[in-house]
Formats: structure tokens, C-alpha cells, sequence
């Protein structure tokens, strides 16, 4: 599903951002990436989603190599992947269901058929009260869950995530990953950054641990 062959990624001459990655994370797998801060976990979830392009080295996603794939190929790479970046990147002049609702409007399905599949989706996140509101008038943390909902409400082939529970409390972040465990339970590829340690040991999942932008630990199933 997902292979890294000697990926790097220099932003700057002295500060490589990622040296040498070499991944394989099979199709239906369950990752955690953990690693102290500037350790290049979220270059990595942007190498994975093309929003950047590899210094060296191939990434392959289904078989294909994502770095020679055109435009329009990648715009269906990205269609196929869902992505909650840490910023959330919600729409201020789309209320919290119309920018649920963007990912599937653009798959050109029913206007029936993307409510039911938005009002489920924001209804398992427990922010279905919120559909009509400004996403600029929410908390952090439902900002964060309209993120999640958004990203995960077109039921993607691959969900990556930065950080998904940062600065929730324990009880809302183990809400968000069981939403998140059921949707890996249905077959999408799931990658999440993560500081959270104590939900890595929770959920026991495969851990690639990067440091200096090198994988230490889990670069194997």
C-alpha cells in the first residue's frame, strides 16, 4: 500500500527534514508515528498526501510513484486520502456541515446522499448540534472533530492524521480514536502523528518512531 524507499527531504542545506526513510506499511495496517518535535513526523504525512515532494527517494502508494505522478493523477490521490492537518484548515465562510459536506461534493454524489452521509459522520463525532454554526464561533476541539469528520466522511483508502487529540483530554481523545479504529476496522490505511503516548500503549498499535528525521524503531510490519 505504502512504501518509502530511501526518502529524504531537505527544507534547508544544513537541516535535513527527513535522511534515508525507508517504510513499508501494507494495506489496511494501523501506524502511530511518534518522535520528539522537528523529528519530521508531519513532513512525513505531507510527503505521503504529495502536498510536498521527496529531496530523494520514491514513494509509491498503490503501486504508483507519487513523485512522477501529474496533477491531475495526484488530485485523485488525494481524493482516495484523508488528512486532518494541525491547523485543521476549515472553510470561514462554509458553516461546520458545508465543509464536512466539500469532500464528497466534489465526487459529484447525490445532494441526498452526501447530507445522510455528513449528518452520520458529524452524529459520530457528537457535533451534529453544530452543522449550521460558524466553524470560526467553535472550540479548538470541535474544530478538530469537523476536521476529522471531514476527512474521514468520504470513507478514504488512506486516513493520515497530525495529531488528532492535541490538547484534548483523555476521555474526548479516546472518543476520537475509536472512531478512527472503526474506520481502520473497515479497511482504510491509517497513519497518525502523535505526541500522545499513553493512547499509543492503550491501543497497541505498530509504532514508527522517528528521530533527527530518521526511522529508530517500526520501519517493518
Amino acid at each position: 500500500m505504502i512504501q518509502l524507499f530511501h526518502v529524504s527531504k531537505w527544507y534547508q542545506k544544513e537541516v535535513p527534514a527527513l535522511q534515508d526513510i525507508n517504510l513499508n506499511i501494507p494495506k489496511g495496517d494501523f501506524v502511530f508515528v511518534t518522535g520528539p518535535s522537528g523529528a519530521g513526523k508531519s513532513t512525513l504525512l505531507k510527503l505521503l498526501f504529495a502536498e510536498e515532494r521527496p529531496t530523494k527517494g520514491q514513494i509509491l502508494i498503490h503501486g504508483r510513484n507519487i513523485g512522477r505522478l501529474p496533477l491531475s493523477k495526484i488530485h485523485t490521490l488525494r481524493r482516495e486520502t484523508g488528512i486532518v492537518f494541525q491547523d485543521f484548515k476549515l472553510l470561514p465562510n462554509r458553516n461546520v456541515f458545508q465543509n464536512v459536506a466539500l469532500s464528497l461534493e466534489v465526487l459529484s454524489l447525490p445532494q441526498r446522499e452526501i447530507s445522510r452521509r455528513v449528518w452520520l459522520m458529524l452524529q459520530r463525532l457528537g457535533i451534529q448540534h453544530k452543522m449550521r454554526a460558524n466553524p470560526l464561533t467553535l472550540s479548538g476541539g470541535e474544530q478538530q472533530r469537523v476536521a476529522i469528520a471531514r476527512a474521514l466522511v468520504n470513507d478514504p483508502i488512506i486516513f493520515l492524521a497530525d495529531e488528532p487529540t492535541g490538547g484534548l483530554d483523555h476521555e474526548a481523545s479516546m472518543k476520537i480514536m475509536d472512531v478512527i479504529t472503526d474506520v481502520n476496522a473497515r479497511g482504510t490505511t491509517v497513519v497518525v502523528a502523535t505526541h500522545n503516548l499513553e493512547i499509543v500503549r492503550t491501543l497497541g498499535r505498530r509504532v514508527i518512531h522517528l528521530e533527527g528525521g530518521r526511522v529508530v524503531q517500526g520501519a517493518n510490519p
